[in-house]
């Protein structure tokens, strides 16, 4: 337990510590939306409305995150609730990705 919590401890800190430098970007939205038919909209529906076994996006929990917690979750994921890691993606992605879902 320690150590889960020391890892997401770190993991957290350094998204604290990167900035969000795609969100000023004119096209981060656009990029991201890309990302987001590409690698999500599969289970959260084209529209980020969610469907039977992935939540909307579209919601205040989901708006009232800050940009660094998005950053991490979409690093980490969740596996126990079906969210995969998107670490693979370089970081920018997944900020134009948080810029993404923050528009909506």
């Amino acid at each position: 337990m320690k150590r889960a919590a020391l890892i997401f401890a770190l993991a957290f800190a350094a998204c604290r510590t990167a900035t969000a430098p795609v969100r000023k970007q004119d096209n981060a939205v656009g990029a991201g939306a890309k990302l987001f038919r590409e690698h999500c909209a599969r289970c959260h529906g084209a529209t980020a409305e969610g469907r039977a076994d992935a939540p909307s996006l579209r919601t205040s929990r989901v708006h009232g995150k800050a940009d660094a917690a998005l950053f991490a979750f979409l690093t980490n994921g969740d596996l126990r609730r079906g969210m995969p890691s998107w670490s693979r993606l370089p970081d920018e992605r997944r900020w134009q990705l948080v810029a993404y879902l923050k528009s909506l």
